[in-house]
């Protein structure tokens, strides 16, 4: 029996190179798994591939690629010499020789490459200047795992021949290498996270409530304090509204006026990823909150919970710009080409070519409902020129519909104006030298051949539109005083619009501010200047007015009115940027 234990001691001892090789090969498949995650799983860091970052744009690649080359190296020595140098003889010792010097070459390649790139001063630069992801951490833990496994692969290339290990020591050892291997991705993930760098709060989704009928009393009064600045914007969702500022986004309410999610980032006077709020938009059809972010690139957001749906996808290497209305699609200012995505996804769905050449006088404009997308074209000129509509299909691209409407004398510098309504209702807007410009109509659900043209009214202006109504002002000698003389209701029914209801002048005062108006479903609500803000409300029915309701505001208000779930809001930003006001009606 103590004749035994030293021999199985001696065993133990000379099958050390064999289990140091075999945790080294655990290191080694652990660095390529987390070299390849980082290439084609992780989230890239949106680093432009020019200006002060050109040469750290690819950093985590470099170390990607010089992981995958030294596992890669380091393995196919040590499986060349675990067949070959372990036969005895005169051959399998020059085998296992030249092993050692080939696992030394790629060792100390492997580490001149480490530090030449710089890593910690490399890696601490990207993330203090962009958004944290797991790609550039993995890469780095895959790269340590690739040396690390190298190393104690020569272990092993230097004495190959070592008797077989028993069942429970080859278990051992990888053991031993599965642990630094799970380490290193703890690392990757650890800090490639970049929830620690937001607060984040979601919400369940709750249902829309139908916006009040009637104009009704004052429910909830909302102060949005800013830094003038910073700046912030305010969207109106399906649900509430989300309030846009350069640390991020919060959404509230429609109904109570409570906040129901938001995404925020840390003090972003000293960070450097910030929020665009100039490119904060809202798509209604897929009810998505889209926002630009300096450093992190386009982020998605459900506007009912708050989930954040993708950031990057084919959309973010799209420059173009982004068309008007309830989809997301951008549109070529040179070619006319349109490019429908998914707002949900940020994956492109299809991309159709302009129109011809004689096409070209101004630049084509989009308009997109949930059920169609509409490419307003000018074409020809003089006496010839017309405005050329087609329909797409929102999922395949296909075209609908085309139709051509006569614009003779348009003004050639400007271009067609097109304004989507949430409703869906669609207004092109063509201006024309020395006459009244021409208007069409086009209610939601229809196609082109049910569209109404109109060149009857002077400083026409579409106020609001619901689903088969227009609300519209005109007839005002002086167009910058912002208020027509003449207000209408226009129904459309059959290629004619007729007037449902036709209101007194609203206000006598000037009124500068867009978004003045609504149609409810009763009521026709008005936002006018007047000693003071005021709401006043007509019967559709009869056309009655009824009694103003005053709108108490700070005295450098900007207001404006909408509706949302639940109710008619109006929302007043100071024009000094200090903040806003939010006040809710029933």
């Amino acid at each position: 029996m103590s004749e035994d234990q030293p021999t199985e001691r001696a065993r133990a001892l000379r099958s050390i190179p064999i289990l140091t090789g075999l945790v080294g090969a655990v290191l080694l498949a652990g660095g390529v798994v987390l070299a390849l995650y980082s290439q084609f799983v992780a989230a890239p860091i949106p680093v432009p591939f020019h200006g002060d970052f050109t040469e750290t744009a690819d950093f985590p690649f470099r170390l990607v690629r010089a992981a995958l080359v030294v596992a890669g190296a380091a393995a196919l020595i040590g499986a060349v010499v675990l067949v070959l140098g372990r036969r005895g003889d005169e051959r399998a010792a020059s085998v296992g020789a030249g092993g050692a010097l080939a696992i030394l070459f790629v060792l100390g390649g492997g580490l001149w490459f480490a530090v030449a790139a710089d890593i910690p001063s490399t890696y601490q630069r990207l993330t203090s200047d962009f958004v944290v992801t797991p790609r550039a951490s993995s890469a780095i833990a895959a790269l340590a795992l690739a040396i690390s496994g190298a190393l104690l692969t020569f272990v092993f290339v230097v004495q190959p021949t070592g008797p077989v290990p028993r069942w429970w020591a080859l278990a051992a050892a990888l053991v031993v290498g599965v642990i630094p291997v799970l380490g290193a991705a703890g690392f990757a993930v650890r800090f490639g996270d970049d929830s620690v760098s937001s607060d984040h709060l979601t919400a369940e989704a709750a249902p829309e409530i139908a916006a009040p009928a009637v104009l009704g009393s004052e429910k909830f009064r909302l102060q949005i304090p800013a830094d003038p600045d910073l700046g912030h914007r305010i969207l109106v969702t399906r649900s509430g509204f989300v309030v846009a500022t350069p640390a991020g986004l919060a959404h509230y309410d429609g109904a109570t006026g409570t906040e129901r999610w938001r995404y925020l980032r840390g003090n972003i006077s000293t960070d450097s990823v910030w929020n665009r709020l100039d490119d904060t938009t809202y798509l209604r059809a897929e009810d998505v909150v889209l926002t630009k972010w300096r450093n992190i690139g386009w982020m998605a957001f459900d506007a009912a919970t708050g989930e954040l749906l993708w950031t990057g996808e084919d959309f973010a290497d799209d420059p173009r710009s982004t068309t008007g209305g309830h989809l997301l699609a951008t549109i070529s200012s040179e070619t006319g080409r349109v490019t429908r995505y998914d707002a949900r996804t940020g994956r492109e769905m299809w991309s159709i070519a302009g129109e011809s050449a004689k096409c070209t006088a101004a630049p084509s404009q989009v308009g997109t409902t949930m059920t169609a997308i509409y490419r307003v074209a000018r074409c020809g000129d003089g006496e010839a020129a017309t405005v050329v509509v087609t329909a797409f299909d929102p999922m395949s691209g296909e075209v609908r519909d085309t139709r051509s409407f006569p614009t003779p004398a348009a003004v050639r510098a400007m271009s067609t104006g097109v304004r989507v309504f949430d409703s869906g209702f669609v207004w092109v807007e063509c201006h024309r030298e020395g006459a009244v410009d021409t208007e069409i109509f086009l209610p939601p659900n229809v196609p082109l051949s049910a569209a109404i043209v109109d060149s009857s009214r002077e400083y026409s202006d579409l106020e609001e539109a619901d689903s088969t109504s227009a609300l519209v002002s005109s007839d005002n000698s002086d167009p910058n005083a912002g208020l027509g003389d003449r207000w209408e209701v226009l129904s459309a029914v059959g290629e004619v619009l007729w007037t449902e209801l036709e209101m007194t002048t609203p206000a006598t005062g000037a009124m500068y501010v867009e978004d003045r108006a609504e149609l409810l479903a009763d009521r026709v609500v008005v936002l006018i200047l007047d000693d003071g803000f005021e709401l006043r409300s007509w019967d559709r029915s009869t056309g009655r007015e009824g009694p103003a309701v005053p709108i108490t505001i700070g005295p450098d208000g900007d207001p404006r009115v909408t509706t949302t779930s639940g109710s008619l809001i109006v929302i007043a930003s100071d024009r000094n940027g200090r903040g806003s006001e939010i006040i809710g009606f029933g």
